[in-house]
């Protein structure tokens, strides 16, 4: 018999997530009518170029080019490569934001907890600045 979750996100948390704003750009760019993570989970294997795409843009990937080919060596999992032409450079993703959400997050097996938001990052390192 299944356990039951420790926790379940209430209706307005579900309505403030990142993924259910995710699910409306999927369904808006799609015709779609796509009614929560189970149905996103679904499609998304069903159509892994189109769902990896809408990835790439919802999070506003920064690159010099995405490249023609979203996927390569699809048969091959693990071994599929997504936007293997794709021009980027990661620590420009990583590092565009100079708000205080958080940018690292640390939990040692020891328990120390750590958190360093992405403005407090970019202010110890100001040679970071643009």
């Amino acid at each position: 018999m299944p356990e039951s979750p420790l926790w379940s996100p209430g209706p307005d948390h579900v309505a403030r997530a990142q993924v259910t704003r995710f699910i409306h750009e999927i369904n808006r760019r799609h015709g779609l009518a796509l009614a929560g993570y189970d149905a996103l989970w679904k499609w998304s294997v069903e159509n892994l170029e189109s769902f990896w795409e809408a990835v790439w843009d919802f999070c506003g990937v920064k690159s010099e080019s995405r490249g023609e080919r979203v996927l390569a060596d699809a048969g091959e999992m693990p071994g599929a490569r997504f936007f293997p032409d794709a021009r980027l450079n990661f620590a420009e993703n990583l590092l565009r934001s100079r708000d205080n959400t958080d940018a690292i997050v640390f939990w040692g097996e020891d328990k120390v907890q750590r958190r360093l938001s992405h403005r407090e990052l970019h202010e110890a390192h100001p040679e970071w600045k643009k």
